[in-house]
């Protein structure tokens, strides 16, 4: 026996869903973040670094027109003193000219010809992490040449056509204020997974809560309440289940009265066959009529060959009531199928005494499905010559437009009429008239097959017609 696949729960794989994918939306969202928040600290940073590269570039160009002392080796300007870890140089013509201290350790980027700057990250000796530009910058030579110059390598710097230079700050700040936010970021995401994972399983449970109340509905109904429906809902999700499973009950109380009905029919309509079976045997043991054994199993054989017929009908009947029996609508040859008909049932028509007059067309044909039309007008054919006075004469027409069979009926009236086509409907209780399963059979078979099926009470004559 092949195990059971294991139960999971809708509410605990809602809820990782959930969680899941909102783990992945704030995740890429603290990613995308904090790369745009770093790389603007970053992209501000290097902004202030590069005013006050130009400034230093400035303050070089004035103080060397102003002036015709030379700069010295080592000099700090005042507005970079107080900004704590710092390193410049100035270098024209490839010539040093001026520098902070300490700062001949520093391995200075050199800018691209077609760069007027070049930016990157730098280490000092005592570990310091440090921000560099190298700024190249042209000093105001006609303003220049008008100053005194001397030997000195201050002075060469003024008549150089090009300078470059060179700052590096302490980057620590930055650095810092990056891995803040970052925490700050992390901690944030981290605080909104708790939150999530704390509040998705309560939300799902609430959301998930009318499909509990649709078990429990659905719990009270089972065989024995065929009848009761669920109640709809405003929720979008749970209407169209809602209105399938009402469907299925509604098909499932049309199975089981349909099983009733087939049930009491059969009870209903095997019962005087069997009592007549039974009261036979019985007759027949206690007082032996000394008849051939032959015409004893005869008389028994064709009560069996009436249960069978009725048990035959109603199963066929409830087949095509519950759309069980398929169609194969084709075009059948209505004028073969009497003929075959009429042979068929020459027999009984011996028997009763009856006269068949025939107004059959050639050549007549319809759409429809062979099996289901042969019980539709044999049914027609086998009531008529059933219930038909003996020595009357039927009528049997056929044409394209119209199939009919009339008998004489001189104890039915138009109420009869309506209730003809009713299972088991009888006319007194003696009357001898009873149209039994056949016209009911032959009803639903032409429901089935969309053909119209009428019966007309005409001066004492009963005509069943058939039209496509």
């Amino acid at each position: 026996m092949a195990a059971s696949p294991r139960a999971t729960s809708l509410r605990l794989r809602t809820t990782l869903l959930v969680i899941a994918a909102i783990v992945v939306v704030l995740g890429t969202a603290m990613i995308v973040i904090d790369i745009r928040v770093d790389n603007e600290v970053a992209q501000r940073a290097d902004a202030d670094l590069l005013e006050h590269a130009q400034a230093l570039a400035d303050i070089f160009t004035a103080r060397t027109k102003a002036s015709t002392q030379p700069f010295p080796s080592y000099w700090t300007p005042s507005f970079l003193a107080d900004d704590g870890t710092n390193y410049f140089r100035i270098d024209c013509r490839g010539q040093h000219v001026v520098s902070s201290d300490d700062v001949r350790s520093l391995a200075w980027p050199t800018p691209a010809p077609n760069q007027s700057m070049d930016f990157s990250d730098m280490t000092d000796h005592r570990g310091t992490r440090l921000r560099a530009i190298v700024l190249r910058f042209f000093p105001d030579l006609n303003a220049m040449h008008d100053a005194p110059s001397g030997p000195d390598a201050a002075n060469e710097a003024a008549d150089a056509t090009e300078c470059m230079l060179g700052l590096a700050v302490d980057h620590s700040e930055v650095l810092d204020f990056q891995h803040s936010m970052d925490r700050i970021e992390f901690g944030g995401v981290v605080l909104g997974f708790l939150i999530v994972a704390i509040l998705t399983p309560l939300l799902v449970m609430r959301s998930l809560r009318p499909l509990a109340g649709l078990a429990e509905a659905m719990d009270k109904i089972g065989p024995e309440t065929p009848s009761m429906r669920l109640q709809g809902t405003n929720i979008r999700e749970l209407a169209p289940l809602i209105a399938r499973f009402n469907a299925v009950l509604s098909r499932m109380e049309e199975g089981l009265l349909r099983e009733r009905q087939f049930a009491s029919s059969v009870a209903h309509e095997l019962r005087t066959p069997l009592a007549e079976l039974r009261t036979a045997i019985e007759v027949e043991l206690r007082y032996p009529s000394g008849r051939d054994p032959h015409v004893l199993l005869a008389d028994i054989g064709e009560i069996g060959a009436k249960m069978e017929r009725i048990v035959t009908a109603l199963l066929l009947l409830t087949r095509i009531e519950a759309g069980i029996e398929q169609l194969s609508l084709q075009r059948v040859d209505v004028t073969a199928l009497t003929d075959a008909l009429v042979i068929r049932h020459q027999h009984r028509l011996r028997e009763r005494a009856l006269n068949l007059r025939l107004d059959i067309e050639p050549s007549v044909a319809w759409m429809a499905d062979s099996t289901l039309l042969d019980v539709l007008l044999g049914n027609l054919l086998s009531n008529a010559i059933a219930y038909a006075p003996s020595g009357s004469t039927i009528v049997l027409c056929s044409a394209q437009s119209n199939w009919s069979v009339t008998n004489a009926a001189p104890d039915l009236t138009d109420e009869d009429i309506a209730r003809m086509k009713q299972r088991f409907w009888r006319k007194g209780k003696d009357a001898g008239v009873h149209t039994g399963l056949g016209l009911a059979l032959a009803a639903s078979a032409a429901h089935a097959q969309s053909l119209r099926l009428e019966l007309v009470l005409r001066e004492g004559n009963l005509q069943a017609s058939v039209m496509p």
